[in-house]
């Protein structure tokens, strides 16, 4: 009898604990974005020993993404240069993010010299192998749902080519089955900044209509030598996370949407999971900043 009032006591006990989350919610996807890195300096160092620290405290890192303006002032000239050491390789060098790839897009700074050769050091898994750029447009799936489907799809733009070719990319990449949980694009140019360069008229009249069609979360950029989190009505979460080791942009009048905004070093960590994107911003010496979450919907 005792065995039996003891069964039916866990039986009870199962039907009213809650239900255990899936296995994304367990283990969700981190990444790191940043742009406007690539000048070799300690700026550009500290950020890095930023990025390694708080991989170390906060359970990893799954890759990074970079947002333009990889190698100042001119970019590279071949895939012998040597600032693939002195501004990529022996930059990001920590235990962490020696295992990680490193996925990049071409900004204004870029396309100077020979942005091909950016493209082949990628194409071609040359130096440590971490560098990634398909093409000058190119997207991925990142992380798995209980269903067997994509959890993130990230889409890469070369803001530098024309806008009517970025938004035919983008449209066929976010249109591609199976059907993701959440859609990311990094482009180098922001639709809306608090910055120097301000608000792009052209792209919020030409490029965010795209946006808005591919059914896009969340748009990241750099170019604006700043940390700034948006969030406007109707429009994706826009993030500028142009910090990453050149030289700070000083803020100019505040966005209404401006969620948070600094003239500090540092980069954007993202943490996803199926129900939510939890958006941290860590300066360079991987202090918490800022932290904003956005609810799937």
């Amino acid at each position: 009898m005792r065995i039996h009032w003891f069964i039916r006591l866990v039986a009870a006990w199962l039907l009213l604990w809650p239900q255990l989350p899936e296995a994304e919610e367990k283990n969700p996807l981190i990444f790191f974005a940043l742009g406007d890195h690539g000048s070799g300096s300690d700026n550009q160092r500290r950020v890095a020993a930023a990025m390694e620290r708080v991989a170390a405290q906060q359970g990893g890192v799954g890759f990074v993404l970079l947002l333009g303006d990889n190698f100042y002032p001119d970019g590279v000239a071949s895939v012998q240069d040597p600032q693939w050491q002195t501004k990529f390789e022996r930059i990001y060098d920590g235990p962490l993010l020696k295992r990680v790839p490193f996925y990049a897009i071409l900004g204004n700074h870029d396309i100077r010299s020979n942005p091909e050769a950016q493209v082949t050091y990628g194409r071609q898994r040359l130096g440590s192998g971490r560098w990634r750029m398909a093409g000058r447009h190119y997207w991925l799936d990142q992380g798995q749902t209980a269903r067997n489907t994509p959890l993130v799809r990230l889409i890469f733009l070369d803001a530098t080519l024309p806008l009517d070719e970025q938004n035919r990319f983008l449209l066929e990449a976010a249109a591609r089955p199976p059907e993701p949980v959440w859609r990311v694009v990094a482009s180098h140019y922001p639709l809306r900044s608090s910055g120097p360069h301000g608000d792009s008229g052209e792209l919020l009249q030409h490029f965010l209509p795209a946006l808005r069609t591919a059914r896009t979360h969340l748009h990241l950029s750099g170019h604006d030598h700043i940390l700034q989190l948006q969030r406007p009505p109707d429009e994706p979460v826009q993030v500028v996370s142009g910090a990453g080791g050149h030289t700070l942009y000083p803020l100019q009048s505040q966005s209404p949407w401006s969620v948070f905004a600094a003239e500090r070093f540092g980069f954007l960590r993202v943490m996803v999971s199926e129900t939510a994107m939890e958006l941290t911003f860590h300066d360079d010496a991987g202090g918490l900043l800022h932290r904003s979450l956005l609810q799937h919907n």
